[in-house]
């Protein structure tokens, strides 16, 4: 872990504004997605509700549910801590680095044997790509600038092209388009989509809150998705000023973000990743065992 010391309280945003979006997408979007706003309480809330939106593509969630017997069914905090951690060493290292490529080809040797198709990974690379700042403007807030926003797209087009995806929507407003009738044409409920998003929830609520509290933390993730998500999942929608209150605290953490000192140098291998330690054996992390599509 890098030191801040001889640096500006807003060395994050300084360095994101001297930076070009087109060139150096992997720096900014570490230094936006990892070091201003990556708290893990707010990184996990965001990557959960970007799963749930996965999860309403029934072919997706059959992918991942496999009867009941997959990794996120048996293991869930587990197999998420692993996704954060490849997610960490892309942004961190950069995607089209030894290190990042490293990182990929093993999640490309995990995802191998199933059968995947270009539009299901195209549809999952949508959801990194808009969810950061899709989620905090549902409730009000705007977490991101048009900087981060394009550096972000960009980011995650090239971790795509890495892992040999094609037909990528080249713009945002392309890609957001593509999106959009994807999920209008795939959409729908899945026993499997329903039993994987409350694996999700729960899991979610447990490691952030005590038993007897961890209610909220359900509400909390029902409140930043849809009405239109939660109901493909049967999930109930957030009784009303739920959603405006939500909206009310990311508000105040935005205000914090912009008063306070940017943090130090952080990564989301450092936290979701602390059992493999700073620089993870690459080949230990993610499902190891017998794989059956």
């Amino acid at each position: 872990m890098k030191s801040n010391t001889g640096r500006s309280r807003r060395w994050a945003r300084n360095t994101i504004a001297e930076l070009d979006p087109r060139v150096d997408d992997a720096r900014i979007t570490h230094l936006s997605a990892e070091v201003r706003y990556g708290d893990p309480v707010l990184t996990a809330a965001l990557y959960t509700v970007a799963f749930l939106r996965q999860m309403a593509v029934p072919s997706i969630a059959a992918v991942v549910h496999r009867g009941g017997r997959g990794p996120i069914m048996r293991s869930t905090r587990k197999r998420n801590d692993d996704t954060m951690v490849f997610f960490g060493e892309f942004m961190q290292n950069g995607h089209s680095s030894e290190r990042g490529r490293a990182a990929i080809e093993r999640l490309n040797e995990i995802h191998a044997p199933f059968p995947i198709t270009n539009d299901q990974s195209l549809y999952t690379l949508a959801s990194l790509s808009f969810e950061a700042a899709r989620i905090p403007s549902f409730v009000g807030v705007d977490l991101l600038t048009d900087r981060e926003k394009e550096a972000n797209l960009r980011f995650w087009r090239g971790v795509g092209k890495q892992m040999g995806l094609h037909d990528i929507p080249e713009t945002y407003d392309e890609f957001w388009d593509w999106s959009c009738r994807y999920e209008r044409d795939n959409w729908a409920f899945s026993a499997g989509g329903v039993a994987v998003a409350q694996a999700m929830i729960d899991d979610y609520a447990a490691r952030w809150l005590p038993p007897r509290l961890q209610f909220l933390g359900g509400a909390f993730v029902a409140a930043l998705c849809e009405d239109e998500l939660l109901d493909v999942h049967g999930l109930p929608r957030p009784k009303r000023g739920v959603r405006p209150t939500i909206g009310v605290v990311l508000r105040l953490y935005a205000i914090g973000r912009r008063i306070l000192p940017d943090p130090q140098e952080r990564s989301w291998t450092d936290y979701f990743g602390s059992e493999y330690g700073s620089c993870p054996h690459l080949a230990e992390v993610g499902y190891r065992g017998k794989r059956t599509p």
